[in-house]
């Protein structure tokens, strides 16, 4: 390595300097910069390294006369009046950082950099005001505002990839870039990589903790990991940081609506809207969780003065008829029509607009035109969500050979203590909302919603999502009996913001039939009911059902014979090798015999009889499916037979169904 040479010139030095701590050799660099001080004690860019140095040295106050020395000789010099800030702050002296940061950006107002950290030092000095003053500064100064716009106009416009370049070209040019940081980790959530987006946050919040981009990704990404403590907690402080945020508002809104937390939701969406009333889609979200909470009307306004302010938004119009509460008007019917006519309305609007259009002419009586919207409603979602059968078949193939009797046996997890889940099984539209309601209706029982614990454990276990080993379900023969324990536990405790700690309490995820063998095995007193019905009326009433997300298999009539066959398949082997443990509720002889069903059920679950499970459409909860208002009216056999007027259009669903049609009215019921 090079000696510290003072031959050549200020300059050379120290880039000497610089290149020995690149090198690795701090105390050789340390020498060269003193040494240079040695000759000129003002040189700034030696004073402010050797500030940098002492201060990773330990020596703090040293540090702070360096960096002092060098923004007093250049009171212009960014770096090293952000280094003198950042050590004021870090020796507890806020205060005087305070005055630094002002200075310099009278100085120099065009700094955005500077005008952010500003921004930190008088939030940690309890000037809330002037520190969002200073971050609008921050923004309006950046050299990259209009890249940014460009990138928010790409997401607007459908267009994410677009936006991740603009972000990564910032990024290569400003690694600080915080906005760019929280985009592509906003970017990574949408795509199901929180890893990346985990490790794009934290390089944000150690660059800055006051900004509320970060904090609402940060919720974001913590729904996504079902964390919901954490989740509320960035949501508040997203809000607390900028009250006049209407975005901060609606994110807060979103993690209450998530929380079952719906009065509280309702009044985050009121005050977004309060700050920006033009907001359709949160009029949207507002009307939603009117809808959960059975408030139909003041939900129907919601949804309705979000098509006055955007009249293309067709999950406002499928929002309404999915109310299942009342017929469309002509008017209505031509309005949509109209909108169907207008080029610039996106694919998914449009799907929406076709499956609400479907709904209008059923409820008409006009089944083929009916049937073509939601054919073609269908068609369009098929077109952008593929589902892959074949990786499907596969995975359910894999399930059944890895969970056998034997291996259950063997693996059997150590009791967890705590409150018992009841898993309502199954598939979407085959009366589970009705199984949930009535047991909700028990005194012992708390209702929750679909909760996503479950399949984010599998997404851990899998490889492909950045774990190691051999992936779900193969790795379950390396795993040991406290290790299911351990994932019981943590179910336990995640999903506690929702059960309260009741004595029972219902998971209505019904894609957690492929993981009754996992969840028997975290949880031994797991208690599982799965729901039937006829195969051509629930396939039909998920073929009609414009699903806001997942549940992509139910787009296409021949992958939802597939599916549902597979499904049968793997509930036939969790009936084998785990006998007595899943209960079915078909829904037919529950609409036929409410009675006689809700005690073999209840029964099954343990639980003594109570009446209110009868009376289940007088309880008052939060019920988040597209069977919410159903569930609020007594029992009603139409939806039995609904199926049978579309049945001349159901042929590849009839087709690759087969014999399980064939053999739908033979099957015995459960004991």
């Amino acid at each position: 390595m090079s000696s510290p040479d003072l031959k050549g010139t200020p300059r050379q030095a120290f880039e000497n300097a610089t290149r020995l701590l690149r090198d690795g050799d701090a105390d050789l660099a340390r020498e060269q910069l003193l040494a240079i001080l040695e000759t000129d004690p003002s040189e700034v860019n030696a004073l402010r390294l050797l500030g940098v140095l002492e201060a990773r040295r330990g020596k703090l106050d040293a540090a702070v006369r360096r960096l002092e020395r060098a923004v007093q000789e250049a009171p212009g010099f960014l770096d090293a009046t952000l280094d003198l800030a950042h050590l004021y702050q870090r020796t507890g002296r806020a205060g005087d950082a305070e005055p630094v940061l002002a200075a310099f950006c009278r100085r120099e107002p065009r700094a955005s950099i500077a005008w952010q950290r500003y921004a930190d030092v008088l939030f940690d000095n309890g000037k809330p005001e002037e520190a969002r003053q200073a971050q609008r500064r921050s923004v309006e100064t950046d050299r990259f505002h209009a890249d940014m716009r460009r990138a928010i106009e790409a997401l607007g416009a459908g267009r994410p990839q677009d936006a991740e370049t603009i972000y990564r070209d910032v990024l290569k040019k400003d690694p600080s870039h915080v906005h760019a940081l929280v985009g592509l980790a906003n970017a990574a959530i949408d795509r199901n990589v929180p890893d990346d987006a985990a490790r794009l946050l934290e390089r944000a919040m150690a660059i800055t903790p006051n900004m509320t981009h970060v904090h609402r990704a940060l919720s974001r990404l913590h729904m996504n990991r079902s964390r919901y403590a954490e989740a509320e907690a960035a949501a508040r402080r997203a809000v607390e940081l900028n009250p006049e945020l209407a975005d901060a508002w609606t994110t807060l809104g979103t993690v209450y609506a998530w929380g079952l937390k719906q009065r509280d939701a309702a009044e985050a969406f009121g005050k977004s809207l309060e700050i920006a009333p033009r907001q359709p889609r949160v009029l949207l979200s507002l009307g939603h969780v009117r809808k959960t909470l059975g408030e139909t009307e003041a939900s129907v306004r919601a949804y309705r003065d979000g098509l006055a302010m955007e009249p293309r938004l067709g999950e406002a119009w499928w929002s309404l008829a999915d109310l299942k509460t009342q017929a469309f008007s002509d008017a209505d019917v031509e309005a949509m029509q109209e909108t169907m006519g207008d080029d610039g309305v996106p694919e998914r609007e449009r799907a929406a607009l076709r499956f609400a259009l479907g709904k209008a002419f059923e409820d008409r009586g006009d089944v083929e035109a009916a049937f073509e919207h939601y054919r073609t409603g269908n068609a369009i979602r098929h077109r952008h969500e593929r589902f892959n059968v074949e990786r499907f078949e596969r995975q359910c193939n894999a399930l059944r050979e890895t969970f056998t009797a034997e291996t259950l046996e063997a693996r059997r997890a150590a009791l967890v203590e705590g409150p018992i889940p009841i898993f309502v099984i199954g598939l979407p539209r085959s009366g589970s909302t009705l199984v949930d309601q009535i047991l909700s209706s028990h005194s012992a029982v708390q209702g929750t919603m679909e909760l996503p614990h479950i399949l984010g454990y599998v997404r851990e276990l899998d490889p492909r999502r950045g774990g190691a080993g051999p992936g779900y379900p193969a790795c379950v023969h390396e795993m040991s009996a406290e290790r299911f324990a351990d994932l019981g536990r943590r179910y336990l405790e995640e999903t506690e913001p929702y059960h309260g700690g009741a004595p029972y309490f219902v998971d209505k995820m019904p894609n957690n039939f492929m993981h009754v063998g996992l969840i028997a095995r975290m949880l031994p007193d797991a208690v599982f009911v799965d729901t039937r019905r006829h195969p051509l009326g629930c396939c039909f009433s998920i073929y009609k059902q414009n699903f806001a997300r997942g549940q992509t298999f139910g787009y296409d009539l021949g992958t939802l014979a597939a599916y549902y066959r597979n499904y049968v398949e793997v509930m036939a082997h969790w009936d084998a090798v785990l006998p007595g443990r899943v209960h079915r509720v078909v829904y037919e002889r529950l609409v036929d015999d409410t009675e006689s069903e809700t005690r073999r059920l209840l029964a099954h679950c343990g639980l003594p009889f109570e009446e209110a499970c009868l009376r289940f459409h007088e309880t008052e909860r939060v019920v988040r499916t597209a069977s919410a208002e159903q569930v609020r009216r007594p029992i009603y056999s139409d939806a039995k037979t609904h199926w049978q007027a579309y049945e001349a259009y159901l042929g590849p669903l009839k087709l690759g169904l087969g014999d399980i049609l064939e053999t739908w009215d033979a099957k015995p019921q459960a004991p």
